[in-house]
């Protein structure tokens, strides 16, 4: 599903999904999305996150599931750096 919409979207040259949610991976609450878009050309980089989070909210707002990270970059940043962030410490008690 998340696969679906952000290549749709985005038609990206480079795309990971994780599951990092806690115990079981059927949890399906936190998830990572490395992706990497010629659509994020010229964006800074809170304008590519806003891109990506649209793609996964209500149309209250609300994100569909507990935890979204996201690591967007463009065709040349990502030639550049091929690595994402380390996930934050979360317990699932609104520490990380």
């Amino acid at each position: 599903h998340i696969e679906q919409k952000v290549t749709a979207a985005l038609k990206p040259m480079h795309l990971e999904v994780a599951n990092e949610s806690h115990g079981k991976a059927s949890d399906e609450s936190h998830f990572h999305v490395l992706v990497v878009s010629q659509a994020f050309e010229g964006l800074r980089p809170l304008q590519r996150h806003r891109l990506v989070n649209q793609l996964f909210t209500a149309e209250d707002g609300a994100l569909k599931f507990h935890s979204l990270r996201i690591t967007a970059k463009t065709p040349s940043s990502w030639q550049q750096d091929e690595s994402s962030p380390a996930a934050p410490k979360c317990t699932g008690k609104g520490d990380g």
